[in-house]
């Protein structure tokens, strides 16, 4: 029995995190959206 390859799960994470924000990144600069990952790491890390 072969397991089948699991996906990357950064990749993954980040394919849903894109087509989730997909709409917004037409919208906002790079900069800006940047930004906002930094403070959510931020307190994230806490």
């Amino acid at each position: 029995m072969t397991k089948g390859k699991r996906p990357n799960p950064m990749k993954e994470f980040l394919d849903k995190f894109f087509d989730l924000c997909k709409e917004d990144q037409q919208e906002l600069p790079p900069h800006k959206m940047a930004e906002a990952l930094r403070d959510y790491a931020e307190r994230f890390d806490g």
